[in-house]
């Protein structure tokens, strides 16, 4: 009797370690933009792509667009959070947020922020966040001051810089441009942006203070406008300078920071770890290893400006 009970136990053990083995995972996704993604999704999704994670049919991935729609966020969080997926995934940090907020049951959150992680409260620490979220912050606070220094190695006259930033924004970057700015002798003056609408107001007033140049802090709101306040620093002869390269492709002057296009593709780790079980409170929330200087001489030619063999001997990239 005990030989038989053992055998029918085996024997029903087998369908569901089968089972485990073939389960189909579920991915909500939470993007930003539209359907055609912006470059650091897409390069994320490569990255899913390339571990084997997407397209081998052993998971599903629901897709949320916001369509550049802030309001839609929370939304659109609480429809994939109503579709019990096993990990939630973003790019940004008021995407994640909204996940964050909607997310009740403990649903694993996976995803890039360029903002605080810890001041967003969506995890205790980066060594140990504690909490449901894990994966990257592009936050490059401590750079903020070496930025200010390119700044002025760049344009040695530089004397009176404007800072434009998005007070939404979680991050201390100010503050450590401010010190390095106060290293230097810099005066600098802040000018926070609180909708794309005000940029022209908020540029008005930076040249109103007397900028010789222009500090932008990254942020989304501040990228979704770089064309634009690149132009006005031509067109002004305002030297600009950024974290992310992005503002140089657009005319900016120069750009020390992460390759955020790059630094996504390690968030495809993250999801590997997780749907293999591992909980997102014990995974440490990377930082950038790399930094990159990208400079625009195309922009300093029409600022009339020599830019120093120590900055072009030092330039991961430079757009000619």
């Amino acid at each position: 009797m005990m030989h038989r009970r053992k055998f029918l136990m085996a024997l029903l053990a087998v369908p569901a370690s089968a089972a485990a083995q073939n389960r189909r995972f579920r991915i909500g996704w939470l993007v930003f933009g539209d359907a055609s993604m912006g470059e650091v999704d897409r390069s994320l999704k490569d990255a899913l792509v390339q571990r084997g994670l997407i397209d081998g049919g052993s998971i599903e991935i629901i897709y949320r667009y916001a369509n550049g729609a802030p309001a839609r966020l929370p939304e659109l969080a609480s429809e994939l959070v109503a579709q019990k997926p096993d990990l939630l995934l973003a790019v940004g940090g008021d995407v994640i947020k909204a996940l964050f907020d909607a997310d009740t049951s403990g649903i694993p959150i996976v995803g890039g922020v360029s903002d605080s992680p810890v001041r967003a409260g969506i995890a205790a620490s980066l060594a140990r966040p504690g909490k449901n979220f894990t994966g990257f912050t592009y936050l490059t606070d401590e750079m903020a001051a070496k930025r200010v220094e390119l700044l002025k190695e760049a344009v040695p006259n530089a004397k009176r810089v404007a800072v434009i930033f998005n007070p939404l924004h979680l991050d201390d970057e100010l503050t450590f441009a401010r010190r390095g700015a106060e290293s230097l002798g810099i005066n600098l003056t802040a000018h926070p942006i609180h909708n794309i609408a005000d940029l022209d107001a908020v540029l008005r007033a930076a040249s109103a203070s007397g900028a010789d140049s222009l500090f932008v802090i990254a942020s989304r709101m501040t990228n979704a406008v770089a064309a634009k306040i690149a132009q006005y620093g031509r067109e002004k002869r305002l030297p600009v300078i950024a974290a992310w390269r992005e503002f140089v492709a657009n005319g900016c002057l120069l750009s020390y920071g992460p390759n955020r296009i790059l630094e996504s593709t390690r968030i495809a780790g993250y999801v590997e770890k997780v749907l293999k079980g591992a909980k997102p409170a014990d995974l440490p929330i990377e930082q950038p290893t790399k930094f990159e200087l990208v400079i625009n001489l195309k922009t300093a030619k029409a600022l009339s400006l020599t830019t120093p063999q120590s900055i072009l001997q030092r330039a991961d990239y430079v757009i000619e």
